[in-house]
């Protein structure tokens, strides 16, 4: 048994007699708030319920190093109810989000805001630690999403029978049973800041030949190329996606589904890449998309299946999984926004997107209802960064402030990154070359 687990065990039977407290506020409880994990963006934590499920204990990943003195940010706006000094539970803080809702945070560092400030999402409230007698000494957030379940403005927290509930992160809920562990949860708790970076998108024209292109994902302005290859794939490509800067897979037209990986030697004053390896049959994807993050889309009739990528350069062994995620995935346009998050547009015009958790684990966002018909690709490198390829040959750029909250309030157009000039038949961009500044 490790230490931590001990240490857990230890503080599971002292929750109960030490950490009754009521919060401080009113409202009728009404949708609970819209969360992301209280800490920064891309960070992944490890989540357990141990004995006192709902609640939640958070260390970082991939070994709990660093977990004391992280940084801790309001996982949705709201306004400071409580934050003091408790005996058991430490330096302590609650937020209340309204409509009857409440978050509490535990044996922490340092607290960064006192009663009565007004927080937004990503605003820095403390530090995580372990703070408090039943924190035994172990750095680790102790959290709890509270709700007003009888009516008197308030809501406990701390012990069994208290009106904590299930939270939800990222449309993802946790904590639904004692002795529960997910691991590597990444923080979709993204500040609205500007993109920034060189977007890499590669290319197929109608002749089969590679095209390379930089974009400055900040100002949309193409600052390299296109670059067009003198070689041919020397096969009639049906899709493709871009693993990294130098790494692509492409499939053949035709029953066979041939998957191929095309290894790019230089994509500077020219554009020159090694003779296709075959890697592959059973590939008849009319789209992929690869997250940035080692897993494969793809979608063939309607079916979505996922694989796992092992290594920058695979060969067939290294692609594994092939999960059945769902079907009825009938999308024109097929991309994806980061990990796990499918972005999509349909003949009816609809933008898409999607949250996949895995098999016949999804949840559907729709972000627009029409007008996107017109786009034969859609591209993101990341950090909310979407092109939508016209076949008169336009490229249109477009930002969503946050990608991962499901709504498309905050996604706002750019105009073109060229007005004419885009001729491929196949577009695909290097996820991830695009960040938040």
């Amino acid at each position: 048994m490790s230490r931590f687990v001990l240490l857990r065990s230890a503080v599971i039977a002292t929750l109960a007699a030490g950490l009754t407290v009521a919060g401080a506020s009113s409202g009728q409880a009404m949708a609970a708030p819209d969360l992301q994990l209280p800490f920064p963006c891309g960070q992944k934590w490890q989540l357990d319920t141990w004995g006192h499920a709902p609640a939640l204990d958070m260390v970082k990943e991939p070994d709990q190093h660093g977990t004391e003195g992280a940084t801790l940010i309001a996982p949705a706006a709201g306004k400071v109810n409580q934050s003091f000094t408790h005996r058991n539970a430490g330096n302590m803080i609650q937020i209340d989000h309204g409509g009857g809702y409440f978050t509490t945070y535990l044996h922490l560092k340092s607290r960064a805001v006192s009663a009565g400030d007004t927080v937004r999402r990503g605003t820095v409230i403390g530090q995580v630690g372990k703070d408090g007698e039943t924190a035994n000494g172990h750095p680790h957030l102790h959290f709890e999403l509270g709700r007003d379940s009888d009516g008197n403005g308030s809501a406990s927290w701390g012990f069994e029978g208290s009106e904590r509930i299930r939270p939800a992160f990222d449309g993802v809920t946790y904590g639904q049973s004692d002795n529960r562990t997910w691991n590597n949860v990444t923080s979709r708790n993204c500040a609205t800041t500007s993109p920034k970076g060189r977007v890499s998108v590669y290319g197929v024209l109608p002749d089969g030949r590679l095209t390379y292109t930089a974009i400055d994902a900040a100002t949309g302005k193409r600052t390299h190329g296109a670059v067009v290859s003198t070689a041919t794939l020397g096969f009639t490509p049906k899709a493709m996606a871009t693993l990294n800067y130098n790494t692509i897979l492409v499939t053949k037209a035709g029953s066979d589904g041939t998957l191929y990986r095309v290894d790019v030697r230089t994509n500077g004053d020219t554009l020159e890449f090694e003779p296709p390896v075959h890697l592959g049959n059973g590939y008849t994807h009319d789209h992929l998309a690869y997250d940035g993050d080692g897993h494969l889309y793809g979608i063939a009739a309607g079916t979505l299946r996922r694989y796992t990528i092992g290594t920058a350069k695979p060969a067939l062994a290294d692609i594994t999984g092939n999960t059945h995620i769902g079907d009825g995935f009938t999308l024109k346009t097929l991309t994806t926004a980061g990990p796990d998050w499918l972005l999509g547009t349909t003949a009816g015009g609809q933008l898409l997107s999607y949250r996949v958790n895995g098999a016949g684990d999804w949840q559907r966002h729709q972000l627009r209802d029409a007008t996107w018909q017109n786009f034969t690709h859609l591209l993101s490198p990341g950090a909310g960064v979407y092109y939508g390829h016209h076949p008169a040959g336009a490229l249109y750029r477009y930002h969503d402030a946050d990608p991962y909250d499901g709504k498309g309030d905050d996604l706002t157009g750019h105009g073109t990154v060229d007005a004419t000039g885009w001729s491929q038949i196949l577009l695909s961009a290097q996820p991830g070359s695009a960040t938040l500044s």
